[in-house]
């Protein structure tokens, strides 16, 4: 499980923008996200102990939708 703050700031930093910078309700494929930098998301939150799958994540690329998937556990 994973907090809104530790999302914000862990796709903020893969993006190489500020957290300021992040618009959740938009798409993550329009604010510069990757196949690759997705999967390095995965991994991080994956070596974490977070139950997360590249799959979900990929067919909804917008924070809020990310937020509430590894929010709940």
């Amino acid at each position: 499980m994973l907090d809104r703050t530790t999302v914000l700031a862990d796709t903020a930093r893969i993006l190489d923008i500020d957290v300021d910078e992040l618009d959740p309700s938009a798409s993550l494929v329009d604010q510069g996200l990757d196949s690759v930098r997705l999967m390095a998301l995965v991994e991080q939150w994956r070596s974490a102990g977070v139950e997360v799958d590249f799959v979900d994540l990929a067919s909804a690329p917008d924070l809020e939708q990310w937020i509430a998937l590894l929010s709940r556990g």
